[in-house]
């Protein structure tokens, strides 16, 4: 839960940023997609795109710089 939480503040940082930096782009549409599908909490794709996103934290935090 407190990932999720912690998620949803980054994504919409990331998202108010896009809108006031000139423009949304690809890439900020995906984010704002992704938020939109953690904050709705949907049951078909939701829980996929939070594993992935879990994945990818997984293999973020275990890289070594």
């Amino acid at each position: 839960m407190a990932v999720d939480v912690a998620v949803l503040l980054i994504l919409g940082i990331v998202i108010v940023f896009s809108f006031r930096g000139g423009g949304l782009k690809a890439g900020h549409a995906l984010v704002c997609v992704i938020f939109g599908l953690y904050l709705a909490g949907t049951r078909n794709i939701g829980p996929f795109v939070k594993d992935v996103t879990a994945s990818v934290a997984n293999l973020l935090s275990g890289l070594r710089l």
